[in-house]
This record gives structure tokens, sequence and C-alpha cells, in this order.
């Protein structure tokens, strides 16, 4: 045999190098503030589970979910009470909605979807998926329906006002209007006895 194949022959194969594995990255580094912004950030919707709450980074992750133990538990307890918990996470969404856009906006008239944004800002909100309601829209009827707020469908979208039912604010905002009739009252009384006494010294 010729002695470069004589040596190739003789001489042990070697395995492969393990693949190295990436270190975790080091606290307070550059790649773990990012990696903790993303893990903070709004995740895509598919991606997370309401009965677990439950957000996954991407698609392998959710597969590796729905998988575990703790998923199909909880998936059990929701099979026997599936009306009862769709519900709740309706009422709690609802709320939410409610609380943003009477907190944010008062009795304002704004776009439904730009509150809706504002609510889904929470990582942990109650996603639109896991309620009763299909579409925004439909929840936006929803609150017409129910006298809840007052809604207009318009070429750039829905718009809802909040109607205030509290009957401390509603009290509070009759009396900020009663001073303020009281005060255009007084100013035109003002006005006409100046008129008055101009017209006496003419």
């Amino acid at each position: 045999l010729p002695r470069t194949s004589l040596f190739l022959s003789l001489s042990p194969r070697l395995a492969p190098p393990p693949p190295s594995r990436m270190p975790k990255a080091e606290r307070g580094t550059p790649k773990d503030i990012a990696n903790r912004s993303k893990a903070r950030g709004l995740q895509r919707l598919r991606w997370y589970c309401q009965m677990c709450s439950k957000q996954c980074r991407d698609e392998n992750g959710m597969k590796c979910h729905m998988t575990s133990e703790s998923h199909l538990r909880m998936m059990s307890v929701f099979a026997q009470n599936a009306g009862g918990i769709v519900e709740d996470f309706s009422k709690d969404f609802e709320h939410m909605y409610m609380e943003t856009l009477r907190r944010c906006h008062g009795t304002k008239r704004v776009n439904a979807n730009n509150v809706y944004q504002e609510v889904i800002r929470d990582k942990h909100h109650v996603h639109m998926n896991s309620t009763r309601w299909t579409t925004l829209g439909d929840f936006v009827q929803y609150l017409g329906k129910v006298s809840k707020c007052l809604v207009e469908e318009t070429e750039r979208g829905w718009y809802v006002q909040f109607i205030e039912r509290d009957p401390v604010q509603l009290a509070r905002e009759e009396a900020v209007r009663k001073r303020h009739d009281a005060e255009r009252a007084e100013e035109a009384k003002v006005a006409k006895r100046r008129a008055a006494q101009r017209a006496e010294a003419a």
C-alpha cells in the first residue's frame, strides 16, 4: 500500500467534537438586557395560552407547552366548564377595556381600536380570542346594545364614548355645570347693567 493509504488505514477514526452550546448571557450584559426586554415585551398572540397565562417565544415553544402536563391538566379543567370559563374571561376583558376607556379618555369620543391598543400593552391582558367576541367590532356593538357606551361606525373604524353612570361622578359633573351656568348668568347681568349705565350717561 502507498504510505499515505497505510497511514490512514492504521490511524484511529477520531469522533467529531460535540457541538458547543452557547453559554447563557451573564446578568447585566447587553445580550442579557436584550433577552429580558424581549421577555417583557408583547409577544405574538397565537403563541399565548390564556388558560395557563403562558407566553411562548415561538411556535416550537408553543408546541412544547401544549404537550406539557400542566397544560393538559388545565385543558381538562376547561373541558369540564368551558362556557363558564369563557364567560369569566369575557367579563375580565370587558372590565379592562371599560376601565382603560374611563380612566384614560373619560367621556370623550375615541377610536375603539386605540383603546384596545392601550389595553393590550399589559403583557398579561385577557386576549380577545379567549372571550365570546370574535372581533373588536362585535365587542363594540355589544357595548352599544347594553348601553355602556355610545358607539358609531365610521370610515375610520368604530368609535366609542363612555357613558358615565357613577352617581358620585354624575353629581360632581352636575355641580360643575350649575356653577358654570351661574357664572354665565352673572356675566350677562353685569354686561346688561354696564350697557344701561352707558345709555344713561349718553
